[in-house]
């Protein structure tokens, strides 16, 4: 496993580590235990002061990034890292690199270490290995949890002005909404993640395939015209970073780059219609449902 050589701290962080109580497991005490904890979307400025503390207080960090800048910016926390991005290998299906991942993490967890797995946004959000692995270290008696962290949902309400509440929200994995029978609520916003590898069932590919996303956006076109406005979005990873948002018509989808953190963000295309039968069954004037549009 790699190790990064320690930088020296920007800044003192005091923190009181209390180390974690060995768990009961039958006549067996288990000493390891593992926090899957997220770091945010924009680097540093989402950490929470919880999630910090955990990171310093941790005997050993393991993360995944294809970014420089991601290590850096832990090596000044905790020097103890093992990148995870290792484990993904060209033409191999990303379901033998976290089965690995998950290996890697339980062995040290069953070493007696106290563990922190560092996520990119939420460590629960897209993310099926840190939920797995919890699973897994819980049922051999070890102590597992999740801490959240600000996914790239809320830095797209933020960034687009969007209040998914107001109008409602649906939310789809662009392959599962293609492969399954789902019917959309075009009254509100229709959202999906990664985009890019939308049809993609190999589970190796990380690339955009332009016959795929011609279905998809062929496929949208059952509740959509052509003309309706997109939005093509992609948070900040840096403070100095601009938020991608670029507005254009559905039927240009197929032209558009396509990058692994893009989301389609769809727009309403007609108002919400109020439902008369049930504000009867309600009590509730017609009125007062117009006033809440």
């Amino acid at each position: 496993m790699p190790r990064y050589t320690k930088l020296k701290p920007l800044g003192v962080i005091a923190v009181i580590v209390q180390r974690p109580m060995p768990e009961l497991n039958g006549n067996n005490i288990k000493y390891g235990r593992l926090i899957c904890l997220g770091l945010g979307i924009t680097l540093g400025s989402q950490l929470t002061e919880l999630a910090r503390n955990q990171l310093v207080a941790a005997d050993i960090v393991f993360f995944h990034s294809n970014t420089h800048y991601l290590a850096k910016f832990l090596q000044q926390i905790n020097a103890n890292l093992v990148d995870l991005q290792q484990f993904y290998q060209d033409g191999q299906p990303r379901s033998l690199s976290y089965q690995a991942m998950i290996d890697a993490v339980i062995n040290a967890v069953q070493a007696g270490k106290n563990v922190v797995w560092a996520c990119y946004g939420h460590p629960g959000v897209a993310s099926w290995p840190p939920h797995e692995t919890i699973r897994q270290l819980k049922i051999l008696g070890y102590s597992a949890k999740m801490e959240a962290g600000i996914a790239a949902d809320a830095c797209l309400y933020a960034d687009l002005g969007i209040d998914p509440i107001a109008e409602g929200c649906q939310q789809f994995e662009a392959s599962q909404f293609l492969f399954y029978q789902r019917t959309l609520d075009v009254s509100g916003y229709v959202i999906l993640w990664q985009v890019a590898i939308a049809g993609d069932f190999s589970l190796c590919n990380l690339n955009a395939n332009s016959h795929y996303i011609a279905v998809l956006a062929q496929h949208l076109q059952r509740w959509y015209p052509a003309e309706h406005q997109v939005i093509l979005y992609e948070a900040a990873d840096l403070p100095i970073w601009q938020h991608r948002a670029e507005t254009l018509p559905l039927s240009q989808l197929v032209q558009a780059k396509l990058n692994q953190i893009t989301t389609l963000v769809i727009p309403p295309l007609q108002k919400k219609q109020i439902n008369i039968q049930m504000l009867d069954l309600l009590g509730v004037p017609s009125e007062h449902a117009l006033r809440q549009q």
